[in-house]
């Protein structure tokens, strides 16, 4: 199966199991049997247009590096996970864009890939919601949603973020469903602080 390789600063030696959440199924999804999607393929797809976006297809690389690093992935649900991880941003810069034009241009990339519906419409609906904070979300939406806010973290994103007059690090460390990845929020805010601070002196 090929993979899209990227490198990640959130890399907590210690994986972060998935245990405790309630099975694909139980949120009206479909089982989805594992395809050996080629993703290299779909990230050269989407890559184009990603690269539009404020933060690239680098920051698409480093979501998905985060999380292959820092959660388990449950084989069935693989295909899924990534290809909603590697579309999550297809839309646009802008939450609005995302939301409105990401399911159908997601829908376009995948069905190049040969994808059927079934698997079209679970990707299509975590990409237009995946801002969202729903209490119970599938375990492939929580994978995405914890990365996409750990990599705000990332030394290639942090100073965009903290440059924002009145940014909240402290709500953001917050967001995350795993407490394992509130942990490492909070590693990496006090390592990008204390970087911020000797650079500053």
């Amino acid at each position: 199966m090929h993979r899209v390789t990227a490198s990640a600063e959130a890399s907590e030696p210690n994986a972060m199991p998935l245990l405790g959440f309630k099975s694909f199924q139980s949120f009206g999804y479909h089982d989805t049997q594992v395809r050996n999607m080629d993703y290299e393929r779909l990230f050269a797809l989407a890559k184009p247009i990603l690269e539009k976006n404020d933060l690239g297809a680098a920051h698409t690389s480093r979501v998905l590096a985060i999380a292959r690093k820092n959660f388990s992935i449950p084989a069935e649900l693989e295909d899924l996970t990534v290809a909603a991880i590697i579309l999550h941003d297809i839309g646009g810069a802008s939450i609005k864009d995302q939301y409105e034009k990401g399911p159908s241009m997601a829908a376009s990339i995948l069905q190049q890939m040969g994808c059927d519906k079934a698997f079209i419409e679970q990707v299509s609906a975590i990409v237009g919601t995946h801002h969202d904070h729903p209490d119970n979300p599938s375990v492939p939406f929580r994978i995405l949603y914890d990365s996409d806010k750990i990599v705000m973290f990332s030394p290639e994103e942090f100073l965009g973020y903290d440059s924002r007059e009145g940014f909240d690090w402290n709500k953001i460390v917050d967001l995350p469903y795993s407490e394992k990845a509130k942990t490492l929020a909070r590693k990496m805010l006090r390592q990008r602080r204390k970087e911020k601070s000797t650079c500053a002196s």
